[in-house]
């Protein structure tokens, strides 16, 4: 969430306290509407936890939507 608010610092001129707030809504939004399968992982991806490992899972759900097979 690190980055996503500094972002939101710099590139939409909010204070640190607007971006986070911003950030958060973010991330309540896609926790709220995205499929529980990718829920968790893109939580990481927001948090910094374990990106290659997100990078992994997603890369692999993506590949089985577009034919199963891997790049």
């Amino acid at each position: 969430m690190k980055e996503l608010i500094a972002q939101l610092i710099e590139k939409a001129n909010l204070t640190e306290e607007q971006a986070g707030q911003a950030a958060a809504v973010v991330k309540n939004f896609l926790a709220d509407r995205l499929p529980e399968a990718i829920r968790g992982p893109v939580e990481s991806a927001l948090t910094g936890e374990g990106i290659m490992g997100v990078a992994d899972k997603a890369k692999g759900m993506l590949g089985g939507l577009f034919g199963g097979k891997d790049a």
